[in-house]
This record gives C-alpha cells, sequence and structure tokens, in this order.
C-alpha cells in the first residue's frame, strides 16, 4: 500500500509536468523533470511484489524487474542531473542542449552496460525484491550487477544535491527546489547503504532500512515536485477572492469587455485573464473620468487655471506617481471605484516602482475589497430594525 502511495504522488508530479508541458513550450527541463519523476515512480512500482512477479513472468526471466529497476534508477539520475546542469547553466541554449544529449549519452550507455551484466550474471530463483537485494547485495551474493548503477547513481545524484542546495532560496521555487534537494540527498544516502553492502560492508546497515530510507526519499522528492504546483492552486484561489468584489463592479460597468474566448487551464492562468480584465476596465475608467473632467473645465469659461489643468491632463501619463506609499495609492483608486472619492487624477493610477502590473492589481483588489466590505456592514446596520 505504500508503494503505491510512493508511486502515485510521483506519478501525480510527473502527470502535471507532463500537463504543464503540452500548455506550455516544450524545454530541456520540463523533459528532465518528467524523466526524472517517471523513472522514480517506475523504481517505485516495481518494488511493488505482485506487479514485479507479473513483468518477471511475461518476460520469461527470474527477477528482471530488478534490473529495470536499475535502468529506472539511472534514467532518474540522469534527468535530474540535466534538470540541475541546465537551470543552474549560463550557456546558450544550443550548448545547454549539448551538455544535455552529453550526459544522457553516458546514461544509456552506463544503462545498456548495467543490463548487460545483470543478463549475464544468468537466471537465478525467483524472489521477492527485498529478498533478491538482501542476496545480491550481500557479502557472499553477486553484487557485481550493483556497482556501476550505484556509483553513476551516487556521482550524478551527488551533482544535483550539491547544486539544489547552492540554488535553493526563500521564493517559492526555491522552497520546492529544497524540498526535492532534501529527497535526492537521502536517496544518495540510501544508494552509498546499498553500495557498501555491494562491496561486502554490510554490518553498517540492513537492507530494509535501506529500502525504508529510499522509499522516504521518494516521498520527499514527490512533495518537493507537486509543492509549487499545490502553492500556485492555493494562492489563485485566494487571489481569485481578493480581486472578486472589484471584478464583478467593473464587469457591471463594462460588460464588453474581455469578450471572446476564456482560457481554459491552469488556475493560475485564470487569475491572469481576470487581471487582465480588470486592467483594461479600469483604463477605460479613468479614460472616461479624466475626459469628462476636461468638459466641464472646458464648459466653465477657459480660464488660464482651467488650460492648465487641461494642459496636465493631457500630460499626465507622463508624469510619476503621488508621493504617498502604496497601499495609500491604491486606496485612493479604490474609494474612486468605489464612488467615495472624486477621480484622483491619471498618475495616480501608475504602478510604484516596486510593484509589477500583477502586485498592483491585486493591492488595486485588496483595498477595494475592504472598502467594499466596509460598506456591506454599513448597509447592513442600516437595515436592522430600529429598537
Amino acid at each position: 500500500m505504500i508503494v503505491w502511495v510512493i508511486a502515485g504522488l510521483l506519478g501525480l508530479a510527473t502527470g502535471l509536468r507532463i500537463g504543464w508541458a503540452l500548455v506550455n513550450k516544450q524545454s530541456l527541463v520540463s523533459t528532465a523533470m518528467i524523466l526524472a519523476l517517471g523513472s522514480l515512480g517506475v523504481v517505485a512500482a516495481l518494488n511493488w511484489q505482485p506487479l514485479a512477479l507479473l513483468i518477471d513472468t511475461l518476460a520469461h526471466w527470474p527477477n528482471i524487474a530488478m534490473g529495470l529497476s536499475q535502468v529506472a534508477l539511472i534514467g532518474c539520475a540522469a534527468g535530474s542531473c540535466v534538470m540541475i546542469t541546465t537551470v543552474s547553466s549560463h550557456r546558450s541554449p544550443a550548448a545547454a542542449k549539448k551538455i544535455a544529449m552529453v550526459q544522457y549519452g553516458v546514461a544509456t550507455v552506463i544503462a545498456v552496460a548495467s543490463l548487460a551484466v545483470f543478463f549475464a550474471a544468468g537466471r537465478s530463483t525467483e524472489m521477492a525484491p527485498q529478498e533478491y537485494l538482501r542476496r545480491s547485495l550481500g557479502a557472499e551474493g553477486a553484487s557485481l550487477p550493483w556497482l556501476l548503477p550505484l556509483l553513476y547513481v551516487m556521482l550524478a545524484l551527488s551533482l544535483v544535491a550539491w547544486a539544489g542546495l547552492r540554488h535553493s532560496n526563500r521564493t517559492r521555487r526555491g522552497r520546492a527546489l529544497f524540498v526535492f534537494t532534501v529527497g535526492i540527498v537521502l536517496i544518495v544516502a540510501a544508494s552509498a547503504f546499498f553500495l557498501l553492502r555491494a562491496v561486502g560492508t554490510s554490518g553498517l546497515v540492513g537492507v530494509g532500512a535501506a529500502a525504508t530510507l529510499l522509499g522516504a526519499a521518494m516521498l520527499i522528492v514527490a512533495a518537493g515536485s507537486l509543492l509549487p504546483s499545490l502553492e500556485d492552486w492555493f494562492g489563485a484561489r485566494r487571489e481569485l477572492r481578493t480581486i472578486g468584489p472589484i471584478l464583478a463592479e467593473l464587469g457591471r460597468r463594462h460588460p464588453d469587455v474581455g469578450i471572446g474566448v476564456r482560457p481554459r487551464g491552469p488556475l493560475v492562468f485564470r487569475v491572469a485573464e481576470r487581471m487582465s480584465l480588470i486592467s483594461d476596465a479600469l483604463f477605460l475608467e479613468a479614460t472616461a473620468a479624466a475626459g469628462a473632467l476636461r468638459r466641464v473645465d472646458a464648459g466653465s469659461g477657459g480660464t488660464d487655471t482651467d488650460r492648465v489643468r487641461d494642459e496636465d491632463l493631457d500630460e499626465s501619463s507622463e508624469l510619476d506617481p503621488p508621493d504617498v506609499t502604496p497601499e495609500e495609492q491604491a486606496t485612493v483608486i479604490a474609494a474612486w471605484i468605489a464612488d467615495q472619492h472624486e477621480f484622483p487624477g491619471l498618475p495616480w493610477l501608475r504602478q510604484p516602482e516596486s510593484y509589477s502590473d500583477r502586485e498592483w492589481i491585486l493591492e488595486i483588489a485588496r483595498q477595494y475589497r475592504i472598502l467594499d466590505s466596509g460598506g456591506q456592514k454599513a448597509r447592513l446596520r442600516r437595515s436592522e430594525p430600529q429598537e
């Protein structure tokens, strides 16, 4: 049961990476992640005794599932190595692709050599995966088929662990990379224990303990791979609640904005599409308000002061934002949308330097949600019967 939970989580992580690759442009990193996670999921599935026995029976070769586990483990190491070296490299895409092909070529040679050594060892008695590991990695067992794959896995994943810890940070992707790297470190430790058994040092740790450590490492790798998707989903849900009130109000005022095909796919894409609708509606509102203010000035007699104000409106798109905090600036804009403040002028809509487009729309929506919530409470108090 635990094996299938691990395999299921790794399969889910692989499926999410495949879906992301289909929605976005395929890249070396996404392909490497699919290979690494998928191969690790295969390792977990092949250690389920009924499935291992079924594969052995279909292939007419005892314990062939364990030989395929070696190949899958090599594939995991190769994919992880390509992923981390591509992410941390500053070379051109063409050079990164050549390096990745070399890494895949080395992994393919080692996988073929491992299978060749496995078949050269001859047929053995059909055993459960853990029993096969205990016998083949024992001091008196035929441990030669395990030496080459374990050495490659240790070297490749040690590079992945070093680069992963080096590039981990407090960002969303950095946290996920750190969790993923912790799992890789545990896989390196489990591989080291297996290698010690293979060379005859069997007193430090048993096969069962090493297999348990490998299972825990797979769970952590799966968690690190799923963490960005989970954070994106929960973050997108929170952002949808934040922009809901201002989107409803601006959608009521400008129902024709954003008419067309709505994007289908990850929730973060739909949040970005709704933010673009808010941005377009804000532009229309500000343009209409500026035009109305200009007409009022023109009808008031056209004094010198009015002409100066009219010129300021024409050049307002080139002015800097007001000298207030971003929160105060967003509050004024939100109050204007809620009809609690007169139009402050086009410069107030320009985002502060410390904010991206997305962050600025979210800040305005957050302040509008606060004002809208306060207005609803006031309306409820007015509607309560007086004693």
